[in-house]
């Protein structure tokens, strides 16, 4: 029994720390280190950038850059210079829009969905509708 305790302990202490709730900390920056980190530098503005994922905020599907698309699951390389070749085209309002892009089909936008937001101004919207 004692051994179980000992081995929990251990796995506990080993667990990379959490990162800070959004709230408390408005302005994360990255550590380096043998493991990627954040840590939190107070005041500032919100996350910019792929670090956005690390707190559970969506990326701008509009202005994120190829390299922040990229952290996206299942976004690679390719995938991502084509989300933003599709954007220069014509603009990405809404999840259904990432069905355009070649090598994204219905999965994949599940997958991202609660992930982007959608916020190009070239997207007509009516009264009362959210971005």
């Amino acid at each position: 029994m004692g051994a179980v305790l000992l081995a929990g302990l251990l796995l506990a202490a080993a667990a990379p720390p959490m990162a800070p709730p959004v709230d408390d900390c408005p302005r994360p920056a990255r550590v380096s280190g043998r493991r990627e980190q954040i840590r939190c530098e107070g005041g500032g503005g919100p996350p910019e950038g792929a670090v956005r994922l690390l707190y559970g905020l969506r990326l701008d599907a509009a202005r994120a850059a190829v390299s922040d698309l990229e952290a996206l699951p299942g976004i690679g390389p390719a995938r991502a210079a084509a989300l933003a070749r599709a954007r220069e085209r014509a603009p990405l309002c809404g999840p259904a829009d990432l069905l355009r892009v070649p090598g994204i089909g219905p999965v994949t936008v599940r997958r991202l969905a609660p992930r982007l937001r959608f916020t190009d101004p070239r997207c007509v919207r009516g009264p009362g509708e959210g971005r």
